[in-house]
């Protein structure tokens, strides 16, 4: 009789110690009923697994999230012992109320609501940031530390004991905002991280986060890309070579600069810039 397929791959969220991404295939096995001394939040992108928690049984499935405290007891299994994937994020109980203090939550509000819960939003959220971290060279750090607030601020807003009172942000001023580009404008090549931007103005990252989307309405990460697309459309003006362009905008390579820039202008670099050649010529006296 063959072993159970069983597939694991850990990862550690350098940003956010304390945090820890899994992503696991199960064929034909069967978790006992333990306990666990951190949360674990899960969801199946692939099958659907059966689990117990305190006596009763659901179902987790795509859509559905898990939401599983400490010491609480349970076990797992797929639905009919069919092929699963659960992607789940384990967090310390010391992690989230860190986090938590940021929202003004307190450390006794951090029981999670659950075992299952069905939230769209919050289902295509974390399944993004696995994605993310599953493809670390094709995102950005930056877009990956917003994805974890975001994730985390969604969670406890939601499903922890007592939630904290809703009110719009406020935005930042003009002057921070021209602060902040001027200082991404300085070196647009770096890997900006969520942590370090926040710390400019002496904001936590969810605080940052909420307040900088309040006045750009968009992402910082987007924000950065959009820089970045800009600047690196300056310099093929100056006919710098494509690859050297990317590279100086802070392109992880030619690709991901044209990718970016057809996003933004329809047409590729190399085209853009023959044009531009083009039209010099057709100019010139």
């Amino acid at each position: 009789m063959s072993e159970p397929a069983v597939t694991i791959q850990h990862r550690l969220v350098d940003s956010l110690p304390g945090v820890e991404l899994v992503q696991a295939n199960y064929q034909q096995f069967s978790f006992d009923r333990h306990v666990h001394d951190d949360i674990h939040i899960g969801v199946v992108d692939i099958g659907a697994q059966r689990f117990m928690h305190k006596g009763q049984h659901y179902l987790l499935a795509p859509e559905r999230i898990s939401l599983i405290n400490p010491d609480e007891v349970h076990d797992g299994q797929g639905m009919h012992d069919q092929h699963y994937r659960v992607q789940l994020l384990r967090i310390s109980s010391a992690a989230l109320a860190e986090f938590g203090r940021s929202l003004g939550v307190s450390r006794s509000e951090l029981f999670l609501r659950g075992p299952e819960i069905e939230d769209a939003e919050l289902y295509q959220q974390l399944l993004a940031l696995h994605y993310a971290h599953q493809h670390r060279d094709s995102s950005s750090p930056l877009a990956q530390d917003s994805q974890m607030t975001a994730v985390l601020a969604l969670l406890l807003q939601r499903y922890a004991q007592q939630t904290t009172a809703k009110h719009h942000p406020e935005p930042l001023a003009r002057v921070q905002l021209q602060q902040l580009k001027q200082y991404l404008l300085a070196d647009l090549s770096k890997p900006h991280r969520l942590a370090e931007l926040a710390a400019l103005f002496d904001l936590s990252e969810y605080q940052f986060l909420r307040r900088f989307r309040a006045s750009i309405g968009m992402t910082p990460h987007a924000y950065v890309l959009a820089l970045r697309v800009d600047y690196g459309r300056q310099l093929l003006k100056q006919r710098l070579a494509l690859t050297d362009a990317a590279t100086l905008a802070g392109f992880y390579d030619q690709s991901h600069f044209t990718h970016a820039f057809k996003r933004r202008y329809n047409l590729t670099p190399a085209v853009y810039q023959q044009q531009l050649h083009q039209t010099a010529v057709f100019y010139k006296t």
